[in-house]
């Protein structure tokens, strides 16, 4: 398959032999935005990137990996001036406040939310980083669903060791929209294959791992169960558990 810019992160991905290729390319796209946001290019200093997160604001895993990074001068900036809109739009949600009415003792109608909830739930429901990596993933599914129209890269994920289930999940749902129906068959097939023999694979993995620590086993060897707990974990849930905090390269 001739390669493309937008085929090559995806190619990476597959040939990497992580256990599922779109951590892979999760964790790359997760670690350039935030290197984006407050890294050395200093992009939070820009109006428009500073306007777009004092709309978006972070969510509380984003707020630890920008924390890890490093640049507290940076994130202390892009905090600043999101507290300025936050007290602002508190003020007038204040203002406007107005008390829910009381709910009968026999009533089974649930009480209306109030504005005030209401926007104090949307403020915790959205985040300009996982907004950007969610963008960049639909790029990367739309992108593995033309390749694999492709034989040679086909056999590339027949070969390969599956998915997370959480991405796993992504690819069942995304498939029902992005896959013509002419290949739709033999890709599930495919898929669930892969995903069937690789789960295998790593519960044996984790077997072996957990029978290392009877005392009959002793001398019999680890195998490839040393790192089976967080290859188990990424299996389950995705991510890597075992990874140290993403930092900016300067900050040692």
């Amino acid at each position: 398959m001739k390669e493309h810019i937008d085929t090559i992160p995806v190619n990476d991905a597959f040939d990497s032999g992580d256990e599922c290729p779109f951590c892979y390319l999760e964790r790359m796209a997760d670690q350039r935005a935030i290197r984006y946001v407050i890294g050395p290019g200093a992009s939070y200093m820009e109006p428009d990137v500073r306007a777009a997160t004092d709309s978006r604001g972070f969510c509380r895993q984003h707020y630890k990996k920008m924390f890890d990074y490093g640049n507290s001068l940076g994130n202390a900036l892009v905090m600043q001036t999101y507290f300025v809109g936050l007290l602002k739009e508190l003020e007038y949600q204040a203002d406007t406040f107005e008390l829910p009415p009381k709910k009968g003792l026999l009533s089974k109608k649930p009480v209306e939310e109030t504005s005030l909830l209401q926007w104090a739930r949307e403020k915790n429901s959205t985040c300009f980083l996982c907004e950007k990596l969610q963008y960049n993933m639909n790029r990367y599914y739309v992108t593995f669903f033309h390749m694999i129209k492709d034989e040679q890269f086909r056999s590339k994920v027949e070969s390969g060791k599956g998915y997370c289930m959480r991405h796993f999940a992504q690819l069942m749902e995304q498939a029902k929209d992005k896959l013509p129906n002419a290949h739709r068959e033999r890709f599930y097939e495919t898929v669930v294959k892969v995903m069937e023999e690789n789960l295998l694979r790593v519960k044996e993995d984790l077997d072996w791992f957990v029978g290392m620590f009877d005392y009959r086993n002793a001398g019999r060897g680890w195998k490839n169960s040393r790192d089976a707990v967080p290859r188990t974990m990424q299996k389950l849930q995705g991510g890597y558990p075992a990874d140290p905090p993403f930092r900016d390269a300067g900050k040692g």
